[in-house]
């Protein structure tokens, strides 16, 4: 595999000579080259492999430069061009700027003309996948969100995120449903040296089966039926970057082998093609299973298990670390004020305790959703036991409560609201205040839970 940041460059000319001179100066700066006598031949180059910078003549036979340019234009949006001039072709060059090239070098070319044409193509190519990236990272919303907790399991996965990020090897992430895979498996990228270029994600248990194949490595026209154009796999769009694999244990035994070989051959075939493709792709797996279990009963293979587990991080169920449930609500209530239009301020310590007592079998994901539904029932600015789910309550109560869940929540309420009552001195603007109820809706309260005897 190449190192992160060699870039490949694609010669074009039907000048044996020049083809020759410009690839002893490029490799001179350990640059990858290409070199290509006909635009056939180049265009061909660019389906199979991965390319950053096409250097290329105006005046070819075949197919003129400027054609050429826009078939690049249209089909590899992120190669930059320079193009080749003689005398006589400045006007072709000039019409070459026109359609997307970004410099020209005149013919006989200068050493350090070339590598400064080069060089500057590639600093406006790095600030477009930066900004693409930082683009991306905006509109991925609540996925973009930073790992929060500090307690000692979150402590020691953020450690690992820490040692494991710059190397490239394979990382499987194991855990619950919920618990955050996708945002260790975003954390290591973007601490990676690959953090510029994309991050790509796919859940493996969403896609059919006999669609995996051309999504994972590609597919070429009329493969099979409805393979109208080729199309790149994510191994290919993910290039340089990282591809996350999501619930990895779903695919289908027949498609681990191909894994197993794009990962250990660092190529893959597209689905029809005859051609292997050169990948530089980092691949994290996650799953909520048992991968050894699975690979006990048959269902994956141990080989890629195997290779697939190089480095492990296992992440802790929120039940085992609550302590980092409060920092959590308090993040969820900041992402959400300005969505809902809110603006809540904190959650109440009886709430606070309800939440810590609850088993949360969706892990983190759970606490997000019941915060939200808290925020869109508080009027108030503060979150209390009353906005939270009936479902709640069961685990926090050490009372015996006889009767169903509604009438358990409907004696939580009440007691509540007593407490409420007591500590305002049965001041009922600030008792609806505190409760982030109208006052007319604690009044309808009182009587719906016949607190008027106690109050009157």
């Amino acid at each position: 595999m190449e190192a992160v940041g060699t870039k490949t460059i694609l010669v074009v000319d039907d000048d044996p000579q020049l083809l020759t001179s410009i690839k002893k100066v490029l490799l001179g700066e350990n640059y990858r080259v290409l070199l290509a006598d006909n635009p056939k031949i180049a265009m061909d180059l660019l389906d199979i492999e991965q390319i950053d910078i096409v250097i290329a003549d105006v005046k070819m036979p075949e197919l003129n430069g400027i054609e050429f340019l826009k078939i690049i234009r249209r089909e590899h949006q992120d190669i930059e061009v320079l193009v080749l001039t003689g005398y006589g072709t400045i006007e072709m060059a000039v019409e070459a700027m026109r359609e997307g090239a970004y410099d020209f070098i005149p013919k006989p070319f200068k050493r350090l003309t070339v590598l400064k044409a080069i060089e500057k193509a590639i600093e406006k190519q790095n600030l477009v996948l930066e900004n693409r990236f930082l683009k991306e990272q905006l509109e991925q919303n609540r996925d973009s969100r930073k790992i929060i907790g500090t307690s000692p399991a979150i402590k020691a996965v953020l450690n690992l995120i820490k040692r494991v990020a710059p190397i490239n090897s394979t990382v499987l992430i194991t855990g619950e449903s919920g618990t955050g895979k996708e945002l260790v498996a975003r954390a290591i990228h973007q601490q990676s040296k690959r953090k510029h270029h994309r991050f790509v994600a796919i859940n493996c248990g969403a896609i059919p089966e006999n669609l995996m194949e051309s999504e994972l490595f590609g597919h070429v026209k009329g493969s099979f039926t409805g393979a109208i154009r080729d199309k790149d796999g994510l191994f290919k769009i993910a290039s340089r970057g990282t591809l996350f694999l999501d619930e990895i244990s779903n695919i289908s035994t027949n498609l681990q082998i191909k894994l197993l070989r794009a990962i250990e051959e660092k190529e893959i075939l597209p689905v029809g093609a005859t051609r292997t493709i050169p990948i530089d792709v980092r691949i994290i797996a996650a799953t909520n299973r048992d991968l050894l279990y699975e690979t006990e009963k048959g269902r994956f293979r141990e080989d890629i298990y195997y290779r697939l587990n190089v480095i492990g991080i296992e992440l802790p169920p929120l039940r085992e670390r609550t302590e980092d449930i409060p920092p959590l609500a308090e993040h969820f209530i900041n992402v959400h004020n300005p969505q809902l239009d809110k603006h809540i301020r904190a959650i109440d310590d009886d709430t606070v305790r309800i939440l810590k007592a609850y088993a949360w079998k969706g892990n983190v994901r759970e606490l997000d959703n019941v915060i939200e539904r808290a925020m869109i029932l508080c009027d108030g600015d503060t979150i209390l036991p009353i906005h939270l789910p009936p479902n709640l309550f069961a685990a926090s109560s050490t009372e015996k409560i006889e009767g169903n869940l509604k009438e358990a929540l409907r004696g939580y309420e009440r007691k509540y609201i007593l407490k409420i009552l007591r500590l305002v001195g049965n001041d009922k603007k600030q008792a609806a205040a505190k409760l982030g109820l109208s006052q007319s809706s604690l009044y309808r309260k009182m009587s719906e839970l016949n607190i008027n005897n106690v109050y009157p």
